[in-house]
């Protein structure tokens, strides 16, 4: 996100990209085919352009009502303008219209559509999550009467095992290899150096803090861990940094 708020109308279309790349990633598909069921993009933007008077900046975009749509919508939107990027200003201008600064207009298409839609699109992804957690325990317990007393998850090393419905008096423990530990403290390190402000420091630390929890449960979900690292600041060193989490995390057999 820093990249393309401090990018110019020369270099913003490269860090568009790359954020658009992080939301459609393989491991979200079944989320956003849910997302983006029965909505159509094109039409919306045949809705959206008719509101358009002979001022400028009277264009305004049509959004639905429902906030699943709206996100739907936004998705879409996003990915129709990596797939078509010399589009980029022209949308830019129509909607996020600030006088002749085309930058300004790349950077205000930042502020109130590509920030908003990264954050609520983490949102969404993890209240999905959780949703298929629920419903799992909830049919487990069905099942049984009643839900199991302890249930313990050992994920590594050589005595990998499940414990159900059963008692363990042992200390459990999740191991973390030293591989995805080094990369979250790289991302750590990387925040800390990044030129950003105070509060957008915080937002991505905060973000680590939940990506490393997700890691430490030991039950950790490639679309959450995705949508998170997604939401980070799109920076190369950043982004690159995540990749190689998410690579190490499936190599360990974590994920």
């Amino acid at each position: 996100m820093f990249d393309m708020q401090a990018a110019t109308s020369q270099t913003f279309e490269q860090h568009f990209l790359t954020f658009a790349r992080l939301f459609a990633d393989s491991s979200l598909d079944l989320l956003n085919q849910k997302l983006t069921a029965s909505l159509d993009v094109e039409c919306f933007l045949e809705a959206s352009s008719r509101s358009q008077r002979s001022m400028v900046g009277s264009a305004r975009l049509a959004w639905p009502e429902n906030a699943d749509e709206v996100l739907g919508l936004q998705w879409l939107l996003v990915q129709k303008l990596a797939r078509e990027p010399r589009g980029l200003l022209n949308f830019a201008h129509t909607y996020y219209t600030v006088g002749r600064n085309v930058t300004g207009e790349l950077h205000s298409l930042t502020r109130q559509l590509l920030i908003p839609f990264a954050r609520d699109y983490k949102d969404y992804v993890m209240a999905m999550e959780r949703s298929k957690v629920e419903a799992s325990l909830s049919s487990v317990a069905s099942d049984i009467g009643s839900a199991p007393a302890h249930i313990t998850y050992h994920i590594n090393g050589n005595n990998a095992r499940v414990k159900h419905q059963s008692i363990d008096n042992s200390v459990n423990s999740v191991t973390v290899s030293s591989t995805v530990m080094n990369c979250i403290q790289d991302l750590r390190d990387e925040i800390q150096r990044a030129p950003l402000s105070e509060e957008q420091r915080g937002a991505a630390v905060d973000v680590v803090d939940e990506v490393e929890a997700q890691i430490a449960s030991g039950k950790p979900k490639r679309a959450i861990l995705a949508a998170l690292l997604a939401s980070l600041p799109a920076m190369e060193s950043i982004t690159s940094i995540g990749n190689n989490l998410l690579g190490a995390l499936k190599t360990t057999g974590v994920m």
